[in-house]
This record gives structure tokens, C-alpha cells and sequence, in this order.
């Protein structure tokens, strides 16, 4: 026998080799994904830290700032100015509100200056001789007196930097109520943004990368590393880009570096822009020349293992051939197939099994065809019994509840009301005990037949109980469930005449209603039937009543 054990050994080892591979180079990128991953939480988390840390930062100073707007010297002082009349009182209250304002801007490190300005914006005070406090407009002191500002306002002037003291600085300007809560001037603090630096260093501890505060207009205004002037501002087009999607990383010119991976974030209290960034080849380097050195291995590999697979699989496949196309039949449902056996080696084994195969599948296929047309026929019946009265073949008590319930719920969403009767057999005991169950129950099934007959195929009729009956008129008023339930009681009483063996008088009592808005289960409207089927039955039986 010739046997082919050792190709097929030798390409299934092939077979595996490539696959393998495959998840190599998936495991690579897995790998990216994963570094990259990783640095954009590591940046975004060291941005928002940041944030946050410049955001308590700022209103840290902000309440220092309150609470020096609210100190007993300061609102005294601004209250008598307004009443002086001589210079030199009002010069000696002036002294002494600088001095105070210097003892306590000496005491805050973040805090350049402080000043002191009335209700019309006029300086009366300041910690240093030339305050850099900027315009103070009438616009602005009216904007700054409206209430908002007033109640819950934290007001700060843009960013810039300020040669004299060589760093970035802002103002945070709070207004200065007095006693009765009106409006008699401003504090104006001059912050140092450079004061931020340590709590940044913090944050960026041990984070590798650096942080770097751009103004609106992309200005570098505070870094975390002294490599980065003051003077040089990021490229606006990157600028708009980071803007655009704020947190996501990206890769774009550094301000030091040729490319760099980062991404931004903004602080709620200040208008500035927080930049994370870190150097790409430092990040990606050592993954780089991985990459391609095993890019390069495999590629090698897989010229060598597709000239080997070509030579084995021409000696594999061709047999195999006429077994894939037989197996392709079967998978389109097509068993009446089978595989000429040319050989005499594992090839025509295999074929020969095959072969039995389809046969055996072929007659368990016909057993499972006639298995699966008994269970669909029992199924069926089932269902049927689950759902209707054995006697009369109508809906039982379950499916009539189930039924009610799912045209109370129709008539909530389209309000079109549906009627119900129900059905009483006139004096049923007394014909059940005089002529025997036998014909009691031919006249139940008399009855059920004719309100088979009576009714639409959107209707339903259930046995109730014993020789009561219901019928469901859908999208029916009361109206019009009269003239069906007359119908209904002229044909059972020429029911009787056609007993096979009796000739019975065979009357109906029927109550009818129809749906409400506050029927909010089947119990209520069955309830109101019922009512109007007792009725009917206290007015003489053999008639009709209805309860709207």
C-alpha cells in the first residue's frame, strides 16, 4: 500500500507553522495597541491631574482672596473714604491700607500683588507702587456689580507674561461688599502662575513625560522642564487639531521634539490649555526594531513554507478532490451521493467510508424526517389540548383569561371598545337530570357549535363553566353585540327540534357589555357580564340584557 502518513504529517506540521505565525504578528499588534493604550491612560490621568491640581490651586488662592476681601480693615477703610472731605484723612487711610495689603501679600508666596479699588475702579491701595492690574473699565465694574458675579462669582483676567517679575501672572478680581451688603470696590490679586510649578512636579512624579500650561493662543506659559522657553508657542494647526479632540492621543511636532505623542486637557478655573506629551521614538523604539527584524523573519519563512506547500499539496489535494466535492453535495442536502474508489491506499479507505457514511446518513435522515412529522402532529394536538374544552371543542377558562387580558390592553392602546357575552343554557340542570348527561351533553355541544358558526374569525367563544358560555366580539360596541347575541339565541332554539332522539325547547339568557376605561382586568368586565347575565335570568330567562 502506498501510503502518504508522511505528507500529511509533514503538511499538517506546515499547516500549523503558518497559523502560528499568523498569531505572532497578531500578538505584535496586540502589543501596539496595548502600548499605546497604556501611554494614553498614563497621559490622560496625568493631564486631569493636573487640572484638577491647577483648579484647586487657583481656588485655593480664590478663598484666600475672599477672605481677605471680607476683613474689617479693608471694608472700614473703603466705607469712611467715601465720606472724607479732607485729602490727608483720606492719604492716612490710604497708607494704611497698603501697609496691610503688603504684610499680607508677604505672607502668601503664590500672590504678587495686591489692590485695593473703589466702586468707579479708582486704585486706593496696592502692595506694590505699579500694580499691573489692567483695565478696569466702567463696562467691566458694571458686569462685575451684576448679581451672579456678586453671589457666586470668581472673575480672572487672561494670562500673559509680565517681564518685570519674568513669569506668567493673572489677576483674580473679587468684589468688596460692605456691612449691608453693597457694593464699595474690588480686590485685585496678582497671582504667580510660577507658583504652580512644585504642585505640577508633583503630579508628574514618577510619570514619565512633560506637562507644559499654553495660553489661548498657544503661548507657553509654565513647563514642567526648563528646555522650554517662554517665548515659544505651539504650532496652530496643531493647536486647533489637539483642540478638536480634546483627551485623545495623537502625534504632532513637539515644542522640543521632532515627534512627540500627546494629548491636552482644560481646567475649569482658568482659561489655559494643559499639554502632556512624550517623545514617540522613546516610547516606540525598542518595539520598532522587534518589529521589523521579525517582519523580515517571516517574510523569509513564508516563501520557504509556500514553496514546500506547493510541492506537498499537489499530492494531497488532487485525490482529495473528488471527496470535497461529494462532501459539498451533502452540505447542500444532497445525499443521494457517492465517490468512486480508484485506489487502494488511505485515499480509497477514506472513500469507502465514505460511502457507508452517506448511506447511514441517508437512512437516519429518512428516520428523523418521519420522527420529526410524528412529533410535529403531537406537538399540535397538544397545543390544541392546552388551549380548548375537550367536549366542545372551544377555548377554555385558561385561554379565555388570556384572551381577555390581551384585549383589554388592545383597547388601552387604540381605545376602540370590544363587547362580551355570556351565555346561560336555560334551566340546564333540569333537561341534564330528566333526559340524562348524555343528551345535556349533546346539547352543550349543540350550543358550542352554533356559536362557532355565529362568529367572525377575529372573535372568540370559550366554555365558561358547566353550560356557561362567553363569547369575545372584538372591536364591537354593545350595539352591535345585541344583534349578534339575538342570532345566537334564535339558532339554539331551533336546535332543538334537530336532537336526534328529543325535541327539546332549548332557550338562552345572555348578558352583555362591553369594554371601560377603568377595566383594568378581565375580573372587572367578567363581573359586569355576569350581572347582566343575572339579569337577564331575574326577567324571565330566554332574553337579553345588556349593562353599559
Amino acid at each position: 500500500m502506498k501510503s502518504i502518513k508522511n505528507k500529511i504529517i509533514t503538511f499538517s506540521v506546515i499547516a500549523t507553522l503558518i497559523p502560528s505565525l499568523a498569531l505572532g504578528l497578531l500578538s505584535f499588534r496586540q502589543n501596539e495597541e496595548l502600548v499605546s493604550h497604556n501611554v494614553t491612560r498614563e497621559l490622560r490621568a496625568l493631564a486631569r491631574n493636573v487640572s484638577r491640581e491647577l483648579d484647586l490651586w487657583v481656588n485655593e488662592n480664590d478663598q484666600a482672596i475672599r477672605a481677605i476681601s471680607v476683613s474689617s480693615l479693608i471694608i472700614n477703610s473703603l466705607s469712611a473714604m467715601q465720606h472724607y472731605t479732607a485729602a490727608n484723612d483720606a492719604e492716612k487711610t490710604e497708607q494704611v491700607l497698603a501697609h496691610f495689603l503688603r504684610s499680607v501679600q508677604a505672607k502668601l508666596g503664590s500672590i504678587l500683588e495686591l489692590t485695593v479699588a473703589d466702586a468707579t475702579g479708582r486704585v486706593i491701595a496696592s502692595s506694590v507702587s505699579d500694580p499691573d492690574i489692567g483695565d478696569l473699565s466702567k463696562d467691566w465694574l458694571q458686569r462685575l456689580q451684576q448679581d451672579n458675579w456678586l453671589m457666586e462669582g470668581v472673575w480672572a483676567s487672561s494670562l500673559h507674561w509680565n517681564a518685570q517679575y519674568q513669569t506668567a501672572i493673572f489677576n483674580i478680581i473679587v468684589p468688596i461688599l460692605s456691612y449691608d451688603d453693597a457694593f464699595i470696590g474690588t480686590i485685585i490679586a496678582t497671582l504667580n502662575l510660577g507658583a504652580f510649578r512644585d504642585s505640577m512636579d508633583d503630579t508628574l512624579n514618577p510619570t514619565p513625560g512633560e506637562v507644559v500650561l499654553l495660553s489661548q493662543t498657544g503661548h507657553v506659559l509654565l513647563s514642567s522642564t526648563t528646555d522650554i522657553p517662554p517665548s515659544m508657542a505651539i504650532d496652530e494647526a496643531v493647536l486647533q487639531k489637539l483642540k478638536a479632540k480634546p483627551g485623545e492621543l495623537m502625534s504632532f511636532t513637539g515644542l522640543t521634539q521632532p515627534k512627540v505623542i500627546g494629548l491636552f486637557d482644560v481646567p475649569k478655573m482658568l482659561p489655559v490649555t494643559v499639554l502632556v506629551e512624550r517623545d514617540y521614538n522613546e516610547i516606540y523604539a525598542a518595539w520598532i526594531r522587534l518589529r521589523n527584524f521579525f517582519l523580515g523573519f517571516v517574510s523569509v519563512l513564508i516563501i520557504i513554507v509556500a514553496a514546500v506547500a506547493l510541492y506537498i499539496g499537489r499530492s494531497i489535494v488532487i485525490p482529495l478532490e473528488s471527496l470535497i466535492g461529494a462532501t459539498r453535495h451533502i452540505v447542500d442536502g444532497d445525499l443521494n451521493v457517492r465517490v468512486d474508489v480508484k485506489q487502494s491506499d488511505e485515499v480509497g479507505q477514506l472513500a469507502n467510508m465514505f460511502n457507508l457514511m452517506t448511506d447511514k446518513l441517508q437512512q437516519n435522515h429518512e428516520e428523523i424526517m418521519a420522527a420529526n412529522a410524528a412529533m410535529r402532529q403531537q406537538n399540535q394536538m397538544l397545543e390544541a389540548l392546552s388551549v380548548t374544552d375537550s367536549m366542545t371543542g372551544l377555548l377554555n377558562r385558561s385561554k379565555l383569561d388570556a384572551v381577555l387580558t390581551d384585549e383589554l390592553a388592545r383597547f388601552g392602546r387604540n381605545k376602540r371598545p370590544f363587547s362580551v357575552l355570556m351565555i346561560d343554557v336555560d334551566h340546564f340542570k333540569t333537561l341534564n337530570d330528566n333526559l340524562g348527561h348524555i343528551v345535556g351533553d349533546e346539547i352543550l355541544i349543540a350550543v358550542a357549535k352554533v356559536l362557532a358558526n355565529s362568529i367572525r374569525s377575529v372573535d372568540f367563544a370559550a366554555r365558561y363553566g358547566g353550560d356557561e358560555f362567553v363569547v369575545i366580539l372584538t372591536e364591537t360596541t354593545a350595539d352591535a353585540a345585541i344583534k349578534t347575541a339575538e342570532r345566537i339565541r334564535m339558532q339554539v332554539a331551533e336546535v332543538g327540534n334537530k336532537l336526534k332522539e328529543h325535541k327539546i325547547a332549548i332557550t338562552l339568557s345572555i348578558g352583555i357589555s362591553h369594554s371601560l376605561l377603568e377595566d383594568k382586568s378581565p375580573t372587572l368586565l367578567l363581573a359586569r357580564v355576569d350581572n347582566a347575565l343575572y339579569e337577564a335570568k331575574k326577567a324571565g330567562r330566554n332574553r337579553i340584557h345588556v349593562i353599559f
